[in-house]
């Protein structure tokens, strides 16, 4: 019954998504207009995303030593969206040099295929980590955030490519209409809640929003 819920969803949201991009766009750019004037702010998230793609050019780059962690990260995603969809996962498997997958029972749904286009799974935890430990360790569990995000946009880019089969799965039309918003508003919101806490990231969100009923308010009126 659920899958069949967010089946009937799935278009609905693609389109939802793509009137949302420009709105997204135009809160973004404002989001880096604060953090211009104020760098400092992100002073340890930057450092910590600086620190993981320098160990990931000279160490995680190639297949055999960096192919096990995204792979991992990759299929653990597609069992959190198979749990939350009320799956049970039956396998998980992921391989040093041989990809991965996992097995659940049911037919499954679209969010499950696409989770780990979209959701920053290592770095959902460092937020939290971040948020409780913000006072005391605020410039390491920043910097594990920082970390974390370059992490998720490293093996997203080396992951969205034609020849993806979950992307070919739910399609080529929703993937160009759904990801763009919806990366937009998972790196964002962890940058604005980096930079100032999670009423930033709630802020950053309400004004995509607002922007975009604005856009689209004046162009059809």
């Amino acid at each position: 019954m659920l899958d069949r819920v967010i089946q009937i969803l799935k278009w609905p949201v693609a389109l939802a998504s793509a009137a949302l991009l420009p709105g997204v766009l135009l809160a973004s750019f404002d989001l880096l207009g604060q953090i211009a004037r104020q760098p400092a702010a992100l002073k340890f998230f930057t450092l910590g995303a600086l620190v993981y793609v320098l160990v990931w050019h000279f160490l995680f780059r190639g297949r055999i030593t960096g192919s096990f962690f995204p792979t991992f990260e990759h299929e653990l995603s597609h069992a959190i969206f198979a749990w939350l969809s009320l799956h049970r996962v039956r396998g998980f498997k992921a391989t040093w040099s041989r990809g991965g997958h996992i097995r659940f029972e049911g037919r499954g749904n679209w969010l499950i295929t696409i989770a780990p286009y979209y959701f920053p799974t290592l770095a959902v935890p460092a937020a939290l980590l971040h948020h409780f430990l913000s006072t005391e360790l605020g410039f390491w569990s920043s910097g594990l955030l920082g970390a974390s995000v370059a992490f998720h946009l490293i093996s997203n880019w080396k992951e969205t490519h034609r020849g993806q089969t979950d992307l070919r799965e739910v399609g080529f039309t929703f993937c160009f209409l759904f990801l763009p918003t919806a990366n937009l508003l998972v790196y964002f919101g962890l940058v604005a809640f980096a930079f100032a806490g999670l009423p930033a990231s709630y802020a950053f969100v309400l004004e995509a929003v607002q922007i975009s009923e604005s856009l689209w308010y004046s162009w059809l009126s």
